[in-house]
């Protein structure tokens, strides 16, 4: 479902209900937070902003300090109070980004799921992108629901869970 054209015009950046949130990037291994990551760069370069959503993507560890402080100093701006530093939510994320994958560089399987957590900062993020959503758009839907691509996702994403628990299970016996 595309957004309406005056809240795609109007929105400061990628709306998305929390729980659809958690349940897409755990559902993908993480790949929605990417999505996620790449939507908010998008709708900020659509409002002007000279910024390359797939590049600030691609270099999250780099730039998702400076989306975090964005989201914040608008948040600020609009009288919602968000109840995290960038600094401290970045500093988690490049935790939960740097120690996966040097855990996967030595050979250490679990990495992907301790880069699971990196939803944490993200969820902050959210949750302020909500509220200030709600303040000058809460007439448009509040993109919550599950699209067909969404529920694709989330079995694709259940058969692989599913697949590793069998496997883990296996490989222990």
């Amino acid at each position: 479902m595309q957004p309406h054209p005056e809240q795609q015009r109007k929105a400061t950046f990628f709306q998305v209900g929390t729980e659809k949130l958690i349940e897409l990037t755990l559902a993908t291994f993480g790949i929605y937070a990417l999505f996620w990551t790449y939507r908010n760069w998008l709708q900020l370069q659509r409002r002007g902003q000279a910024v390359n959503p797939l590049l600030r993507t691609v270099l999250a560890v780099i730039y998702q300090y400076d989306l975090y402080r964005r989201v914040h100093q608008r948040a600020r701006i609009e009288n919602v109070t968000p109840r995290w530093s960038p600094l401290r939510i970045y500093l988690l994320f490049l935790v939960f980004t740097l120690v996966p994958l040097w855990l996967l560089a030595t050979g250490h399987p679990w990495g992907i799921l301790l880069h699971l957590m990196t939803l944490l900062p993200n969820l902050l993020a959210n949750q302020s992108i909500n509220q200030i959503h709600d303040k000058h758009l809460h007439f448009f839907a509040q993109n919550t629901e599950l699209s067909g691509q969404n529920w694709a996702a989330i079995v694709a994403g259940l058969v692989g869970w599913l697949t590793l628990l069998i496997l883990a299970l296996a490989y222990n016996q």
